[in-house]
């Protein structure tokens, strides 16, 4: 597998951007590049850019863009907001990573998925598609598309690649390794996460704040049996560790954690590069 690094996790993600207190993206850059990553995910609109992560030598491999397909009109305003910018962005970066297709987040329990939902997601991936920039999908806890069953529906109702997430698995209501199973010969993009299993019964927002994924090796993730289900899978492995917000002040403690989560990851993978 090769191995990427993903920024949505150092407190850079959608929930915290606009922040005055976020890590620099520089120093986050430099910080990465010093752990020996090679590429990142994009993060939210305005925080990376192309031209940055060419000064820090780090490829592009994805960028995440949630989108409302629950609603017409949100999904409209998504589109123009979200995916549109992400899509150009990634077509002029090369396209080395997919649009990585996420349904929005919702508040509390919610009803399966319907047709409307499948054919905005189909439409998503086609405006991808049609761009010449790769796309997939992400299964997320909190959305419309969360739990195996959900999964289960998309696949049966697209054909777009996933991105499969071993924490969202788990959060979902899934185990990690099934999810796995059920998605093989449709993974093409990996998101690798470790869950806490003490925060699981916590609404997700509080569950997100109170660490809800933990440093790998230390969660419910069967990491090496996930590992090896998805041995030949070759496209790139994001390390995740989603955090609420993270300041210059906590930007020691990442790293180790970052370094720790890099190192138990390719002690599992002897070719990874």
């Amino acid at each position: 597998m090769r191995l990427a690094s993903a920024p949505v996790t150092w407190g850079v993600w959608e929930k915290t951007i606009g922040r005055t207190d976020l890590v620099p993206p520089e120093l986050l850059l430099e910080t990465m590049r010093g752990l020996g990553y090679t590429a990142t995910e994009l993060g939210p609109p305005g925080y990376f850019s192309p031209e940055l992560l060419e000064r820090y030598a780090l490829a592009l491999v994805g960028g995440f863009a949630p989108l409302r397909f629950e609603d017409a009109d949100a999904f409209r305003e998504d589109v123009e907001t979200w995916l549109d910018p992400v899509v150009d962005v990634l077509r002029t970066a090369g396209a080395r990573g997919p649009v990585v297709l996420a349904g929005g987040e919702l508040e509390g329990p919610h009803d399966p998925p319907d047709a409307a939902y499948f054919e905005r997601v189909n439409r998503a991936v086609e405006r991808c598609r049609s761009a010449d920039v790769p796309v997939v999908f992400h299964h997320h806890a909190g959305t419309h598309v969360e739990s195996p069953a959900e999964i289960e529906s998309l696949l049966e109702a697209t054909d777009v690649g996933i991105c499969y997430d071993t924490g969202h698995a788990l959060v979902g209501g899934g185990d990690p390794l099934e999810v796995a199973r059920m998605c093989a010969g449709r993974i093409e993009h990996l998101h690798l996460k470790d869950v806490d299993p003490t925060k699981l019964g916590l609404p997700l927002d509080r569950a997100w704040e109170e660490g809800l994924f933990c440093p790998f090796g230390e969660g419910a993730v069967d990491f090496d049996a996930v590992l090896a289900e998805l041995d030949g899978y070759g496209g790139w492995t994001v390390l995740e560790q989603d955090r609420v917000a993270v300041r210059i002040d906590d930007l020691p403690a990442v790293r180790a954690v970052e370094q720790s989560n890099l190192e138990l990851v390719r002690s599992r993978d002897g070719h990874s590069h």
